[in-house]
């Protein structure tokens, strides 16, 4: 007989095992002691709960607690916690996302993730099954629409960054449906920065303005390719720039009858002194620092334009209109606004401050509301002009004639006047 146990087929009970095959069979009494065993082991086990604790956002380093089922105060058990995952555990969520709040909760089996105090859920890269990193140091980028692919460490390169501290181990940017992390900026601004964070070389593809690129990385503070963007913004300006041929080119092939239109163009530190550039439209014009000396601009619009630190020393602007026009610290020293076939110049709104108005002859100009705080006006003539709102605060008018000007509303605080500037009004 083969078995281990041989059963009497007559009914007269069990035979006894061969003697030369040991009997794994127990006796009655230890079937009995290993079934009471195995009923405290199930009992014991029905009164615990066993679960799987990871740092918050990772799916390493985890560990796993065997607790009992009964009830456990809740800031107790979030202290054995942070004891043994040797951190400062003051939330635990689900794989979900969900704060638990009440050990209650927490079932047979479930996966947690312990958090600090005051840091939210985040979502562990589960493909990072090896616990490297490397799978983990991937992550997708979702800038304005465009999907980028890089790495953490390009995008913590410089550790003073932006993106540095976006990307760091206690940030938790938002993500779009598919898990790619959200950036509100433009793309292809944002394409150059990131080429460079990868290789270290600045790059800017063809119709791609620079002035963007330097605007990402001032918001990015990504300061190493900032110096190299100014440069290549001021460059692209000055190529943009008219010379003074370009200027004399235009006026030699147009009609003398005819109104130019030079609207907006960019005339920053040109050298257009003692030219004839009268009637012409040069509104919004880039007039910054150039040099403007003995030009005739009679009747020429100059609306809005940008005179800043420009030289109009001695110019004729009879009729002319500088309405909202930037002068300050414009040298107009001598310049002659008054036009004597009773075309007021215009320069409502214009702001002069801290311009030099030394001898100019304002003489029924429109200056209403302009603001000529700190201005020198000395020996200048403002004879019948409208000066109603204007701002005169710290104005030097000593000697200025202010013969039926009108100062209705205007602000004089601090304006230095002599007898005879008084006398003249």
């Amino acid at each position: 007989m083969s078995g281990h146990c041989s059963v009497d087929d007559t009914g007269g009970g069990t035979l006894p095992p061969d003697p030369a095959t040991p009997s794994p069979c127990p006796s009655p009494i230890q079937t009995r002691a290993l079934d009471a065993h195995l009923q405290i082991a199930d009992s014991s086990y029905m009164d615990t709960k066993r679960f799987t604790v990871f740092p918050n956002g990772l799916r390493k380093s985890g560990k796993v607690f065997l607790y009992p089922v009964s009830d456990i105060e809740w800031r107790t058990f979030l202290q054995q916690v942070s004891k043994r995952m040797k951190l400062n555990v003051g939330k635990l969520f689900n794989e979900d996302g969900g704060e638990i709040e009440e050990y209650d909760v927490i079932m047979h089996d479930d996966v947690l993730y312990a958090a600090g105090p005051g840091e939210d859920f985040k979502m562990p890269d589960l493909e990072d099954n090896d616990g490297s990193g490397s799978s983990r140091d991937w992550v997708t980028l979702n800038v304005g629409g465009r999907i980028f692919s890089t790495t953490r460490s390009t995008l913590t390169r410089h550790s003073d960054s932006m993106l540095a501290t976006m990307f760091g181990e206690h940030w938790n940017s938002s993500r779009d449906a598919a898990g790619s992390y959200l950036i509100d900026r433009t793309p292809e601004y944002f394409a150059p920065i990131l080429n460079f964070l990868r290789c270290g070389i600045l790059v800017i593809d063809d119709g791609v303005n620079p002035e963007g690129v330097l605007q990402e990385a001032t918001f990015f503070n990504i300061t190493p390719i900032m110096e190299r963007l100014v440069g290549l913004v001021d460059r692209r300006t000055k190529k943009d720039a008219f010379s003074r041929r370009d200027v004399i080119s235009i006026l030699l092939t147009s009609s003398t009858n005819a109104s130019l239109r030079c609207q907006g163009l960019n005339l920053e530190g040109v050298d257009l002194s003692k030219l004839d550039l009268s009637h012409i439209n040069f509104k919004m014009t880039n007039f910054r620092a150039a040099n403007l000396s003995k030009c005739t601009l009679d009747n020429a619009l100059l609306q809005e334009a940008d005179l800043t630190k420009a030289d109009l020393s001695g110019a004729n602007l009879r009729g002319a209109n500088l309405s909202g026009a930037n002068l300050e610290g414009a040298n107009l020293k001598g310049a002659n606004f008054e036009d004597r076939g009773g075309v007021r110049a215009v320069l409502d709104g214009a702001n002069l401050k801290d311009a030099v108005l030394e001898e100019v002859n304002f003489a029924g100009a429109n200056l209403r509301v302009a603001n000529l705080r700190r201005a020198n006006m000395e020996n200048c003539s403002l004879r019948g002009a409208d000066l109603a709102g204007a701002n005169l605060e710290d104005v030097n008018l000593r000697g200025a004639n202010l013969h039926k000007a009108n100062l209705t509303g205007a602000n004089l605080r601090g304006a230095n006047f002599d007898i005879r500037t008084v006398s003249s009004r």
